[in-house]
């Protein structure tokens, strides 16, 4: 009885790491369109490890391409201009990019993916989307 218990606990946590295999938490947040540009999308969190997040931007955004994106202290409605990290421009209506930071802090409060207009008007916001 011992020994079919322990094939049970095994078989079990066998499945449990089967379905779990190759998936990572992740979060998906809704790109808010901003200064009536169209743009709209979500920005995907997925956590690398304890320390690193891939964040995935993708957008809907006919007409712009080459569109600087950066994560921002504050809120879409009262942004800190000096990003608190940068992230791979969207090409194509995509963006994939590492940052430092775990899951939770990102999620915590306080920060905002911000999409620009083009490198040439950065004054210019698209699209923002709140991690809270």
């Amino acid at each position: 009885m011992l020994r079919s218990r322990r094939v049970s606990w095994t078989l079990c946590l066998a499945v449990v790491l089967a379905a779990c295999q190759g998936t990572a938490p992740s979060k998906v947040i809704p790109l808010t369109t901003l200064n009536d540009s169209g743009v709209t999308g979500t920005v995907t969190l997925t956590v690398v490890d304890s320390g690193h997040t891939k964040v995935d931007v993708e957008v809907n955004a006919a007409g712009h391409n080459d569109m600087p994106a950066h994560i921002h202290p504050g809120t879409c409605a009262t942004l800190v201009p000096q990003p608190k990290y940068p992230l791979q421009s969207v090409q194509s209506g995509r963006s994939t990019t590492v940052v430092a930071a775990s899951m939770s802090g990102l999620t915590q409060g306080g920060l905002a993916v911000n999409l620009h207009l083009s490198n040439e008007d950065m004054k210019t916001y698209t699209a923002c989307a709140e991690f809270n």
